[in-house]
């Protein structure tokens, strides 16, 4: 570029020396020549650096696009892979522990009924021969004479214990009616608790990790934001630099031929 500036000047000055004509020469300034150039030349160079960048830019751009949309596409999946693991880890842990107690109310129970009847059993087959030895004596001693009475007292001593077992098999069921009712009432709200409290935190644990994504998405953002513009200050400053230092050396080499 250099030397094609060299020729064109040369070209310029060596047309008015072969003239011969003075006066003409005089109304020719190289400078405005010069200028004229110039400036051509650079409308040329800043219309090419315009078109250049701004495809560049936009290219950047969309490229760019693409990456930013496939790293939040790979966020929201992280995410919400860590809330199905998590939730269902969680739901796992619930329903193990409902079992749990579930698994030992019913043995209870399954103990409970298999040896209640065997009590009462028991409890009547020691009355029954209460009675019976008591009835064996009195008929020992006075037959005739104490038949009715005890005939009688047994038959008393039969209806208070079939009340009193009655009444007790009554409250037995009643008690046992009410700590089933309050095991399942204490496990419904011991569920209720941990499914919130569960819920509540995955919820936060979700929050949290998207304000950090934000945090560092954003400030990786203006790290490369800065970069790019520093960048582009420092190579504009390099061709400013660059552009004056080649029209000096032309000034001065055009000149001194």
């Amino acid at each position: 570029m250099k030397s094609m500036k060299t020729k064109i000047v040369t070209g310029v000055v060596a047309v008015g020396l072969l003239s011969g004509v003075g006066a003409a020469f005089a109304k020719t300034d190289a400078g405005e020549i010069l200028q004229g150039w110039y400036d051509g030349q650079f409308g040329k160079s800043t219309s090419s650096l315009e078109s250049e960048t701004a495809k560049y830019g936009t290219d950047q751009q969309t490229a760019w696009s693409g990456e930013y949309n496939n790293l939040k596409t790979d966020a929201t999946n992280s995410i919400n892979g860590t809330k199905t693991s998590e939730t269902n880890k969680a739901k796992g842990e619930i329903n193990g522990a409902k079992k749990g107690h579930l698994d030992v109310l019913k043995a209870k129970k399954a103990e409970i009924s298999g040896y209640m009847d065997d009590q009462f059993d028991a409890i009547s087959v020691a009355a029954q021969n209460g009675i019976k030895s008591a009835g064996d004596k009195t008929l020992t001693d006075a037959y005739d004479d104490l038949q009715k009475h005890t005939e009688s007292k047994g038959w008393d001593a039969y209806v208070d214990m079939n009340s009193q077992l009655a009444s007790a098999e009554f409250d037995a069921i009643r008690d046992l009616e009410d700590a089933i009712y309050f095991a399942k009432k204490d496990l419904q709200d011991q569920l209720n608790a941990e499914t919130s409290a569960t819920t509540t935190e995955i919820k936060e644990a979700i929050d949290a990790k998207i304000a950090e994504l934000r945090t560092l998405i954003t400030a990786k953002k203006n790290e490369l934001l800065t970069a790019q513009q520093e960048f582009i200050s420092k190579e504009a400053q390099d061709r400013v630099t660059k552009a004056k230092a080649d029209l000096d050396a032309t000034v001065f080499d055009t000149i001194n031929q």
